[in-house]
């Protein structure tokens, strides 16, 4: 019997602010979230990462069930090429431009340079990289870091860190003091560039400070997931899927339909509630959930075709996830006397975001 993966990143709530934003949710959006847990007879809770991706434990996730890889997700190869660029052997990084908001935290949107702006500020930063032993890469206005020798640092993934200062934002390992005193310095040379002085006149996004992360090597993954296809927005967890042995063109992205491909286990992602659960901000994070429902019952629908038996939701919170599966069949003893099983798992029940230390993985 085939099976249906439905994630949502952000769908569990601090334990300490659950019962309040709970109780502040109107009937519609109850009924969204409580549709999540509908038909469910089973939970699991697992912790996946009380580290540098805590705030992205979905991505732990997809990494180690499409790749089998018990690891830190390695997202900077697959970044690369899917902007076109070529194999590269050495060890690659992502380096992602960041903008401050007034409070010093980072925003989620990446700034974006044209041409011009894009050669000053390589041309700016490059020396400090080159001197710290990386390569500056290059591909259609990104930047990326190899090195001759593996680096010792594993990052927070750039998803995980909006809302943080770059002081919280994690690393760790013994190039972690390394990473964070480069960082420092590209900071420094930012903050009087004259591009960030151009860009804050026009009311543009600024380019206030970088981060490095997703280390890892290009490689295909064997033996192939058993997956047969993977609807997601993200670039490195398509590039993960097709590394893994699904063909592209059974990759695609959240639109409340699988793309088609042959009976078999199947993912989606469901980003909506991701971003406003990264902020804390619950209003928003209400109003997205009526949304969010409505594209998962499309999901769930669409499963039929995939002969999908179980459809299951993997709700995340700080460093792990609730999953929520159908009940067990019903016994032999249920069925003679006509007794049915109940069925639905309260969002009381799943949604604090609580976990036990014994259910690290």
């Amino acid at each position: 019997m085939s099976k249906a993966f439905i994630l949502i990143p952000g769908a569990r709530l601090p334990a300490e602010e659950a019962d309040a934003v709970l109780a502040r949710l109107t009937p519609a959006e109850s009924a969204a979230l409580a549709s999540f847990g509908d038909g469910a007879g089973r939970r699991h809770t697992q912790v996946l990462d009380a580290g540098p991706c805590r705030r992205a434990p979905h991505l732990s996730w997809l990494w180690r069930v499409l790749t089998r890889r018990n690891s830190h997700p390695h997202e900077a190869p697959w970044r690369w090429l899917a902007l076109g660029g070529r194999e590269q052997a050495p060890e690659l990084w992502c380096l992602t431009p960041l903008t401050l908001g007034s409070d010093g935290r980072i925003l989620p949107e990446t700034p974006e340079a044209d041409d011009r702006e894009f050669m000053a500020l390589t041309a700016s930063i490059e020396p400090l990289f080159l001197e710290a032993g990386f390569r500056l890469q290059i591909w259609d206005n990104h930047w990326f870091l190899t090195r001759r020798e593996d680096w010792p640092l594993i990052a927070a993934p750039r998803a995980g860190i909006s809302y943080l200062t770059p002081a919280e934002a994690p690393l760790e390992g013994e190039a972690a003091d390394d990473a964070r005193a480069l960082l420092g310095r590209c900071a420094g040379i930012l903050a009087g560039h004259p591009v960030n002085a151009e860009r804050t006149a026009s009311g543009r996004l600024r380019f206030d400070a970088l981060w490095i992360s997703g280390g890892g090597h290009e490689e295909l993954f064997f033996p192939p997931t058993l997956f047969r296809s993977v609807a997601a927005d993200d670039d490195a967890v398509r590039g993960w899927a097709n590394a893994a042995g699904i063909l592209l063109e059974r990759l695609g992205r959240d639109t409340g339909r699988w793309p088609d491909a042959p009976q078999g286990d199947v993912i989606a992602v469901i980003n909506d509630l991701y971003d406003p659960w990264l902020a804390r901000d619950w209003p928003r994070w209400q109003a997205a959930l009526e949304g969010t429902a409505r594209r998962a019952a499309l999901y769930r629908e669409d499963a039929k075709r995939f002969g999908a038996s179980d459809v299951l939701f993997v709700l995340f919170g700080e460093t792990g996830a609730a999953t929520l599966a159908p009940a067990e069949p019903a016994s032999l003893m249920e069925k003679l006397f006509g007794r049915k099983k109940k069925t639905g798992i309260a969002p009381s029940l799943w949604c604090p975001d609580i976990y036990d230390a014994t259910e690290a993985q």
